[in-house]
């Protein structure tokens, strides 16, 4: 990946020095110029693309304000382009390959029905290669575009925009981030001691993480990765892959957005937080909070609000939660296996909504915290707490515990179905149970 290689860190040097010395006028463009220079670099089939894309996009973005027929068109073209674009791209040897599939099933069960098709007539989906991070840019873009058509973007130019597009620190691998929270920061870029010293103790820390951590627990979990391993594994090597997983994946990603973070601020450009401590948390509410913030942000406000978010009634919302936690899951991989992931997800995040509302609300509403649960003082001396605050406090610290158990187990066995197709992942549990 491109962030574990020598050379991003000898292109990201020269490319701070030079940003630094620059009059703040090319600053944008500089940044433009980098972005462009290292997609191509890596992804040079596809750097036509990207930069028609971003012109496609922006030309787009001038008429969505409007507020008539063109702006209308102009909003719905930009949403076909950036999601089409990413569709055919990522989803669509996928939909060819269902498609083909369901067809020959249904030859197979009805073999004597002359009027079917058959997979063999239809014409197939062409094979297309997948350009270098088109997930991420095309979550930025779709936000540019939204924003746009809401009128909540601030005013700028073209070297703004093409700024936020090609801004190489977070195009390969986020953050996600927002053009309003971006381009103010164009104007007043600086390189501080503070920030050149958090920079680069990010960017150390992203890549221990990756290095030493992510990459030795990739070591156990052979048994996830074909069907002969996972058969040929115990159930106690299938439960300390799934650990292992689950380690790889926070540390992997965790340490590319910390060296994102890093690059960035040696920029003087602060982009947003994706981890907190989300294996600690006590909900899968919570969980996802802290897991991948700026994806869970942008889901949330394009796909869960837009959809009625809670605001429709219980019923609508633990749906809403099922379709946003699914489009998060393909947004992850072109397979089944990741809608099924992003579908489990919602699952969960719709039973703790109805945990909530049916059972803990109520609970709480039936026990109030008692009026002693904090210690009190008087004249200088503490009084200890009352019986029934005492017994309040461990009973949340009981099902804190037990939260977070909970919470961590699911999340851990969710990780099967991240990695590894359907099949062998109920085959895995069958073997786990």
């Amino acid at each position: 990946m491109i962030f574990g290689e020598a050379l991003y860190f000898v292109f990201l040097a020269v490319a701070v020095l030079v940003f630094h010395a620059l009059p703040r006028a090319v600053k944008p463009w500089w940044l433009f110029a980098c972005g462009l220079a290292l997609y191509a670099y890596y992804s040079p089939a596809f750097a036509w693309l990207l930069l028609a894309e971003t012109g496609v996009v922006f030309a787009l973005s001038r008429g969505c304000c409007r507020r008539d027929a063109l702006g209308r068109s102009a909003f719905g073209l930009g949403l076909v382009v950036t999601l089409g674009l990413l569709g055919a791209f990522k989803y669509g040897a996928l939909l060819d390959r269902t498609l083909h599939a369901a067809v020959d099933r249904a030859a197979a069960l009805l073999p004597h029905v002359d009027w079917l098709p058959r997979a063999t007539a239809l014409p197939s989906f062409p094979r297309l290669y997948l350009p270098l991070a088109i997930s991420f840019f095309t979550f930025e873009f779709v936000h540019y575009v939204v924003d746009a058509r809401k009128g909540s973007l601030p005013e700028h130019r073209l070297r703004d925009f093409l700024a936020f597009a090609m801004f190489f620190p977070t195009m390969i691998a986020g953050p996600i981030k927002r053009f309003q929270h971006f381009q103010p920061q164009l104007a007043e870029t600086h390189l501080t001691a503070d920030g050149l010293a958090v920079g680069v103790q990010r960017i150390v820390v992203g890549v221990a993480k990756k290095t030493l951590v992510a990459d030795t627990a990739a070591l156990w979990t052979t048994p996830l990765l074909s069907t002969s391993a996972m058969r040929a594994a115990t159930r106690q090597e299938l439960v300390v892959a799934l650990l292992a997983f689950a380690l790889k994946i926070y540390f992997d990603f965790s340490g590319y957005s910390d060296i994102a973070i890093g690059s960035a601020r040696l920029f003087g450009v602060r982009v947003p937080e994706n981890f907190s401590w989300p294996y600690l948390r006590t909900s899968i509410a919570s969980f996802w909070r802290h897991w991948h913030m700026s994806l869970t942000s942008w889901i949330t406000d394009y796909v869960y609000i837009p959809l009625g978010g809670n605001r429709l009634g219980l019923p609508r919302t633990l749906g809403n939660l099922v379709i946003a936690m699914a489009v998060s899951g393909l947004w992850h991989g072109a397979a089944w296996h990741f809608a099924a992931w992003g579908l489990y997800h919602g699952v969960l995040l719709a039973g703790h909504r109805a945990w909530r509302h049916f059972v803990a609300e109520p609970l709480l509403r039936l026990a109030p915290e008692p009026a002693a649960a904090q210690p009190a003082t008087a004249l200088g001396i503490t009084a200890f707490p009352s019986a029934g605050a005492a017994v309040w406090g461990l009973g949340r610290l009981v099902a804190a515990v037990a939260g977070w158990a909970l919470t961590f187990a699911a999340v851990t066995v969710g990780w099967g179905l991240f990695v590894m197709p359907l099949g062998r992942f109920v085959e895995m549990l069958g073997r786990l149970l």
